[in-house]
């Protein structure tokens, strides 16, 4: 039987944790976009369901009218960080005494915070980002 060296007995004890170090930044980085994405595309698809709604309660006739800005703020639901809805008006606030054919329309801006920071500059990747949704509806009353 030959004895061995222990010069020359080289184990790999180190190289699981040196290959996990080198594979974890980057799949982290690939999941925490996943979920800043995901987040941001939840908001989007609520402030679009919300204006849409907005937008179908001001061309019913229903009286009084309704506040649209108020039914945005309401029917708006973010995941998570979020600012309030500024809503602008297209043409009118109101069907009220529109003719045929003329239609609501209205844009609502949103800025949405993303939960992961990036550990880049705020000039190559933004923390935060403006979701923006434009609905428009044509009068069914004069």
């Amino acid at each position: 039987m030959r004895w061995r060296s222990r010069l020359h007995d080289r184990t790999e004890r180190g190289a699981s944790a040196v290959e996990f170090a080198l594979v974890v930044i980057p799949l982290l980085l690939v999941v925490g976009g996943i979920i800043n994405f995901g987040v941001a595309f939840a908001n989007q698809l609520s402030l679009d369901n919300a204006v849409r709604q907005a937008a179908r309660a001001g061309v019913v006739d229903v009286t009084p009218a309704p506040d649209l800005e108020a039914v945005v703020q309401d029917e708006y639901q973010p995941l998570a960080g979020s600012s309030d809805p500024e809503v602008t008006f297209a043409d009118r606030t109101t069907c009220e005494g529109s003719s045929f054919g003329e239609s609501l329309g209205l844009t609502a801006e949103v800025t949405t915070d993303f939960i992961f920071p990036w550990p880049v500059p705020e000039s190559v990747i933004p923390s935060e980002v403006v979701l923006r949704s434009e609905a428009q509806f044509q009068c069914e009353f004069s």
